[in-house]
């Protein structure tokens, strides 16, 4: 019975956690951020039937902010009068990431629920439960994390390529790198920042309360 708690707790804390770490570097300045770590100041996109139209990147951090606002909740409209143009396919596929946010902050909710009261229910039986709870449950969440982004390092394009199967498995992410404007916006340099970002965040948060917790429970001894 432990193990199913400690196991229901970490699943919880990794979904509030990752979601919310997902959400608090979309923004502008995590993009710019990325992008100057890369070298990246000029962005080259398509523009049909046969030319293309150079720009530079707070430009492209201004049309990152409009999708990211759309895809998070912010705005109820995608960027649809802009230049470079996106196709009916790109802006599908953005709403079906708008409603990946939507049930991942349900999930988020629902996660909360279970944070709170699989702590009460820990604090019921005693403080050193509850802080074995926490312990467990941040360390082992971090571990799956830390494994995750190890595979990431040698393995990201299979790893991001099975996320997005399982998330959109109709399978309309799957664009043209050399007419893809959607690409050319988010390059794989982009998803790699921010994989990095999320994960560090995420793990040094679960450390932070795993350290929390042992030194509650030594004071407890």
């Amino acid at each position: 019975m432990r193990a199913i708690e400690v196991a229901l707790f970490s699943a919880a804390f990794a979904v509030v956690g990752l979601v919310v770490f997902a959400l608090l570097w979309s923004g502008d300045a995590p993009y710019r951020d990325i992008a100057r770590a890369n070298g990246v100041t000029r962005f080259v996109f398509v523009v049909p039937p046969s030319g293309t139209q150079e720009t530079d990147l707070e430009t492209a951090v201004a049309l990152h902010g409009e999708w990211s606002r759309y895809v998070t909740g912010g705005t109820n409209d995608p960027p649809r009068s802009t230049r470079p143009p996106f196709t009916d396919d790109e802006y599908a596929h953005m709403s079906d990431v708008r409603g990946v946010f939507d049930g991942a902050k349900l999930a988020v909710i629902a996660g909360i629920v279970v944070l709170v009261v699989r702590l009460q229910r820990a604090r019921a039986r005693g403080s050193v439960e509850m802080w074995q709870l926490l312990r467990g449950g941040t360390l082992a969440a971090a571990a799956v994390v830390v494994l995750i982004g190890l595979i990431a390092i040698v393995a990201f394009e299979p790893l991001f390529l099975a996320f997005h199967y399982v998330f959109f498995p109709q399978g309309n992410f799957l664009f043209d790198p050399a007419t893809s404007n959607l690409i050319r916006l988010y390059p794989d340099w982009y998803w790699e920042g921010m994989t990095l970002r999320i994960g560090a965040s995420f793990s040094a948060l679960a450390l932070a309360l795993a350290g929390l917790a042992t030194v509650r429970l030594r004071a407890a001894k």
